[in-house]
């Protein structure tokens, strides 16, 4: 059972900046209670002061989602302050970028480490104070492409496919429980995400692409929530995507050959050498 947003206590990981941080202010308009965690402490206790300056509840909770220690004292902290949790929001994430056969190890493991084993630590220590509740909302941020993988992306793209999986069987496991489970995918997103990425990403033709505010894609996430989706795709172009992919794979390959691609092949080489 998807709960109501007025009161929920809601937990944002990542919520420092971007699509975190948008999201929090948006589920606090919408009457949530909010807690804001990230590893930057500083930044979450002046966002949560600004919440509950202008009227709603919130608190901010510095945690590192790869420390199983942390992600423990975040959910006692919510427990120890209300008791509950109702909706968590699984968000923070790394990008990394690069060809398959050029990702350093150690890099593809801290993203799987943020990316995927992050999420699942902090689905395992939320889900006993969910139950209790016998209603909740899981929200797992992924990515489009993490459900049609790209070019230049492999690693990311395989951190958030792996998410998929995962989701899909927790949502059958959580069901009977009143626990809902919802994979949200953004597309491009005007944030400092690709810039903070583990390998960052040259100036492709990607770039070039229509980003969507991080505002507007925490709208959606509000929207997504209330609706109780079991998917929920933020752009129209992210959609198309998706579909064209489960008909014509073939012709997705080529075009994502000559956007990601053609192109940007010189750039990334000249990337690597500098």
């Amino acid at each position: 059972m998807v709960p109501s947003l007025t009161g929920a206590v809601t937990v944002i990981t990542g919520a420092s900046a971007g699509i975190g941080l948008a999201a929090a202010r948006a589920y606090a308009a919408a009457g949530a209670r909010v807690v804001l965690s990230a590893r930057t402490e500083h930044r979450l206790s002046e966002e949560a002061a600004a919440i509950v300056a202008s009227g709603g509840e919130a608190m901010a909770v510095g945690a590192d989602v790869t420390s199983p220690t942390q992600v423990a004292s975040l959910v006692d902290a919510v427990r120890a302050r209300w008791g509950r949790l109702d909706i968590l929001v699984c968000n923070a994430g790394v990008g990394l970028y690069g060809r398959v056969e050029d990702l350093p190890e150690e890099a593809l493991r801290r993203a799987f480490e943020v990316n995927f084993f992050g999420v699942v630590r902090c689905v395992q220590q939320a889900l006993p104070l969910m139950k209790a509740g016998r209603a909740g909302l899981i929200q797992i941020v992924s990515s489009v492409i993490g459900r049609r993988a790209v070019p230049l992306y492999g690693g990311y793209c395989a951190t958030k496919f792996a998410l998929q999986g995962m989701a899909d069987a927790l949502r059958l496991e959580a069901a009977r429980d009143g626990i809902h489970v919802q994979m949200f995918y953004p597309a491009l997103t005007d944030t400092g995400f690709s810039r903070n990425a583990l390998i960052a990403s040259p100036d492709s033709p990607s770039r070039r692409l229509r980003a969507t505010s991080a505002g507007e894609v925490a709208r959606q996430m509000v929207t997504a929530a209330r609706r109780g989706s079991r998917e929920h795709i933020v752009t129209a172009s992210g959609r198309a995507l998706v579909r064209l992919n489960s008909v014509a794979p073939s012709l997705v390959d080529a075009l994502l050959d000559r956007i990601l691609l053609g192109e940007s092949e010189s750039g990334a080489l000249r990337h690597r050498r500098e």
